[in-house]
């Protein structure tokens, strides 16, 4: 039996997750927007079928299990809340919301109405990445040192962009700096912590690139680089004393490369980018099986925007 999804949005991300469902696994049964004249251009385009702008209506709808929220940073906390109170669970688009109180709160809401909420973060997924964390625990790089993450693009400045609007929930932060915090807390853990960070604003307020430095109990250390107007890779390297990974073109890697002291090079490659969206719902789905005994991605989620309200608050008493 196909698992019914009904979807938030229809910018190029919900464009992407419809046309590459698997259609014999999930079906598009419902599609929400504020927007009519959009909203139909949407689904004719995409060939769906029941639209609504009325976000009631939508999530009224009994054949909707999975709400999938492709809106806005700024939007997402009120559109996952009610969908939560609805008893659907609940896939949001990153960043999921803009503070740790938000985030608390909607864990809560989910738990208390048996419901499952995941942030899709594309790395979270991607199988390549669980392989890369499995021989890390195994010990194959040996005891690890730390992390450096790198994550840049370089945007033409419009203040009127969503990317430089602080009321669209806009920054280098929350766009980018979700991946490279989110890649530092998966590798390292959710004990990893802010040690000092500094930033540059663009004219709008929004950040415009920083560097951060954190490090967690075991004494592993995280440096974590992202910028709006400067290209980098996206990259993340993971040290230890017997080598290190290198893990390039994330968040949808497929391949990650294991350089040895030996000078053994070990290339780790699994899955298919283009498959994202059905792992995100593939673990969605496992998700509501149980929780898992160790690397909940749901704490994984609330650490990294926890350590977002810090670097914040850091950046406002400069």
């Amino acid at each position: 039996m196909k698992t019914k999804i009904g979807v938030v949005g229809k910018g190029d991300i919900a464009k992407q997750f419809v046309s590459q469902l698997d259609r014999s696994k999930y079906e598009v049964v419902s599609v929400y927007n504020h927007s009519e004249a959009s909203l139909k251009q949407f689904v004719q385009d995409y060939s769906l079928k029941n639209s609504t702008t009325d976000y009631q209506a939508f999530l009224a709808n009994k054949e909707v299990e999975i709400v999938y929220i492709a809106t806005p940073n700024s939007t997402h906390y009120d559109y996952v809340l009610k969908a939560l109170e609805h008893g659907k669970h609940v896939l949001c688009e990153k960043v999921m919301v803009l503070t740790s109180k938000e985030s608390a709160h909607l864990f809560q809401v989910a738990k208390e109405n048996k419901v499952v909420l995941l942030e899709a973060v594309t790395l979270f997924y991607m199988p390549m990445f669980q392989a890369v964390r499995e021989k890390i625990a195994n010990g194959e790089i040996g005891k690890v040192s730390g992390a450096s993450v790198l994550f840049g693009s370089c945007k033409d400045y419009d203040p009127n962009n969503r990317f430089f609007s602080k009321e669209k929930g806009g920054g280098a932060l929350f766009d980018i700096g979700t991946y490279a915090l989110s890649a530092a807390v998966y590798f390292l853990g959710t004990s990893l912590s802010l040690l000092g960070t500094d930033v540059e604003f663009a004219p709008t307020g929004v950040d415009e690139k920083s560097v951060s430095i954190f490090k967690n109990e075991s004494g592993q250390q995280a440096s974590v680089m992202i910028s709006f107007r400067g290209k980098m890779p996206k990259q993340i390297l993971i040290t230890g004393d017997k080598g290190f990974v290198q893990i390039n073109d994330f968040p949808r890697a497929e391949t990650a490369t294991m350089y040895m002291n030996s000078g053994e090079v070990v290339e780790v490659t699994s899955g298919n980018s283009v498959e994202v969206f059905n792992y995100e719902l593939d673990m969605l789905n496992d998700y509501l099986q149980g929780a898992p005994k160790e690397n909940d991605l749901r704490d994984i989620t609330q650490q990294v925007i926890s350590l977002m309200d810090d670097m914040g608050k850091a950046w406002n008493n400069n």
